[in-house]
């Protein structure tokens, strides 16, 4: 229970790691060497390439010791708590490893996301902790927000939103959830020559044992709305006609006639 409690589920080919009582991580198999919580965190706080992906916080980029890159995206609260509590979290298991393992389930069941590489927390006293999740850098990618503003979209709208529209779709159908499906939560890159959507920050994630219910799907695409309006309130890249033509490549991938 006590393992339980701290650590939470862990998938295969994954480990636990401990440096002593306040750091505990849990790494991809082969990345033990490399994914050491003191060492990120201590470059974290040096002037490191800031990456183009943001959320409540930059992320930022890490160089590994065998040559790969990682995103390191620290935890932090949002709404009031963002001003009270900041980046100290108290719920155990650790919402990192939850969104590790959530978001491993959901690369298992074909939903198109990032890799996870590693997760880790710093106990600092009592039950609070700081948290980070670390992912592979999947190059070329920009959050939705940003590639509609860049231009990246134009003048291939319809392309950027059937992959996003089949991405949401392929999610809800395996059975994932997405509390916080936001421009932001959804990556896009060219590919040869497709446009290829991913989604991404599984931390509120609810796993279903087979497609989510209609009133969830419905719930999760008017949170996406919600989301594009208040970035975009002038409707300059997602007016009415951008949206008619998503729920119509959405329906499209679920296969509905209407």
């Amino acid at each position: 229970m006590w393992v339980s409690c701290v650590w939470g589920e862990t998938p295969a080919g994954f480990e636990r790691v401990c440096a002593g009582s306040k750091r505990l991580m849990v790494v991809r198999r082969g990345l033990e060497g490399y994914l050491d919580l003191e060492a990120l965190i201590s470059q974290r706080e040096t002037a490191q390439p800031a990456s183009p992906f943001h959320g409540r916080s930059r992320l930022s980029f890490l160089r590994l010791g065998n040559g790969e890159t990682a995103l390191a995206r620290a935890y932090h609260h949002g709404g009031v708590l963002r001003h009270l509590t900041g980046d100290l979290f108290f719920t155990w298991p650790p919402r990192p490893f939850r969104e590790l393992a959530i978001t491993e389930e959901a690369r298992h069941r074909g939903v198109s996301t990032v890799e996870v590489l590693g997760a880790g927390v710093q106990r600092l006293w009592g039950p609070l902790y700081q948290g980070w999740l670390f992912t592979r850098e999947l190059t070329g990618a920009r959050d939705l927000w940003a590639a509609v503003q860049s231009g990246f979209a134009l003048p291939a709208m319809d392309p950027v939103l059937k992959a996003v529209a089949q991405s949401v779709c392929a999610m809800h159908r395996k059975g994932i959830y997405h509390r916080d499906l936001n421009l932001k939560n959804i990556l896009v890159r060219w590919e040869e020559d497709r446009i290829r959507s991913y989604l991404i920050d599984f931390d509120k994630a609810r796993l279903f044992p087979g497609e989510i219910p209609a009133s969830k799907a419905r719930h999760n695409l008017r949170r996406l709305q919600r989301s594009a309006h208040k970035l975009d309130p002038e409707s300059r890249f997602f007016g009415p006609s951008e949206w008619d033509r998503f729920f119509r490549f959405y329906q499209e991938a679920r296969g509905d006639e209407d």
